[in-house]
């Protein structure tokens, strides 16, 4: 998007840039600007008829006629014009009709008075041309024509009425021409700043949105380490996070013949078909509101109760398993070997949390997460092993079969089943 502008009227070159500039500045500086300039002058021009009856007592009915019956009308218009929707649209045109009207006044009542009075109503002619950038926000277009049509009307009414000196009469338009400029090159000083300001915004809020667009792909990272209320407190406090859960339900699944299968195999290849079956736990994991804590090799740990799956995190970590053995037969038809999966299931209390410096996990502890790890080594390919916690909270809704007591390293004999599938 190009940012040239034109010579002399300063605008952008580009009609896209153009546009939203002028909407900016009519909003940020000349609606409220020139709403409380042109109040503020109308009233005090009004107020300046005190000034006519002072100055022009012979004349006075004449300048009060033309001041209150031809400039009040059409400010009241224009100030009323500031109030609507049409004046970001009609605002040079306003602003052109109210400054040309008070130079008309004021030639008008000049002309209609004692020399003297044309002289001095004239040098507020001159003033009021050069107060156009302040008082109106004109822009050097609108300035410009502004100052050359207060020159043909006052040329008009020194020949119609006053008639002054040729010399006097050409001093005084060049005069007018001269102020003119003056404002023509404030309005375009002031415009000038006024865009640079508006780019400088521009350049701010892109920056901001740029800003924004990496906090919010931080954000995402983080959600996808760690859960929403962990990660805000970790952002809050950098000291460990260990918090106690007096029910959890914990998996772990490890991929049967895959360390075999990776000697015959490229590492890329490796990778690809690990990131494909475990994308699937993942999306199994989202649906059912299941926390991933993480991936070792081509084992997967997960955890239900810890946030989102509610009362019944044990039914949902069941759901979890079952989904995971039909995933890794979907999977295997595509491929010449075939794989198995072993899982493990344990239900009781753990502690979890992000512990360290550096390369936060959320992870869980506790002789919970042990005893779910040892039902996936002491189970069976293809099948889902759950100690006795699991299966009681269970058994009204799923089948199972009952393995008997086993000897589980570290923990003696422990009575195991299968869970086999969803009671019809």
């Amino acid at each position: 998007m190009s940012r040239a502008t034109h010579r002399f009227t300063g605008a952008f070159v580009d009609p896209s840039l153009e546009a939203e500039f002028q909407a900016e500045h009519f909003e940020l500086s000349v609606k409220r600007f020139t709403r409380f300039s042109i109040g503020l002058s109308s009233v005090v021009f009004l107020g300046y008829g005190l000034h006519d009856a002072y100055l022009l007592s012979t004349v006075a009915h004449h300048a009060w006629a033309i001041r209150y019956g031809v400039f009040a009308p059409v400010a009241a218009a224009v100030f009323a014009l500031t109030f609507t929707r049409a004046y970001a649209r009609l605002h040079s045109l306003a602003m052109f009709v109210f400054g040309m009207t008070i130079n008309l006044v004021v030639i008008w009542i000049g002309a209609v008075s004692p020399p003297d009075g044309f002289f001095i109503y004239t040098g507020y002619s001159i003033l009021f041309v050069t107060l156009g950038p302040f008082i109106a926000r004109m822009n050097v277009t609108t300035q410009v024509a502004y100052t050359l049509c207060s020159i043909v009307l006052f040329c008009a009414f020194a020949a119609g009425l006053a008639h002054p000196p040729v010399p006097v009469a050409v001093s005084i338009a060049a005069t007018i021409g001269a102020m003119g400029a003056i404002g023509a090159l404030v309005a375009r000083q002031l415009e000038a700043q006024a865009r640079d300001m508006f780019l400088q915004r521009r350049i701010i809020r892109t920056q901001l949105e740029e800003l924004n667009a990496e906090r919010a792909k931080s954000e995402a990272l983080l959600l996808n380490i760690l859960p929403a209320s962990v990660a805000e407190r970790l952002k809050a406090d950098d000291h460990a996070i260990a918090d106690g859960f007096s029910e959890v339900t914990v998996l772990f699944a490890d991929i049967v013949g895959f360390t075999r299968l990776a000697e015959r195999l490229s590492p890329v290849e490796v990778v690809r078909r690990l990131n494909e079956l475990f994308s699937m736990f993942d999306d199994l994991a989202e649906e059912l509101k299941i926390e991933k804590i993480k991936t070792i090799g081509d084992a997967y740990m997960a955890a239900a109760g810890l946030v989102g799956a509610g009362d019944r995190h044990t039914h949902a970590m069941a759901e979890m398993a079952l989904g995971m053995l039909d995933r890794v037969a979907k999977f295997s038809e595509g491929y010449t070997e075939p794989l198995s999966i072993r899982i493990g299931l344990n239900t009781g209390p753990v502690v979890a949390g992000v512990i360290g410096k550096k390369k936060f996990i959320y992870d869980v502890w506790g002789d919970t997460v042990n005893t779910a790890s040892r039902m996936e080594s002491h189970g069976l390919p293809g099948h889902v092993h759950v100690t006795e916690e699991t299966q009681r909270r269970l058994m009204d809704t799923y089948l199972f079969e009952e393995r008997g007591e086993i000897d589980v390293k570290g923990k003696g004999l422990m009575r195991t089943y299968y869970l086999v599938g969803r009671r019809p």
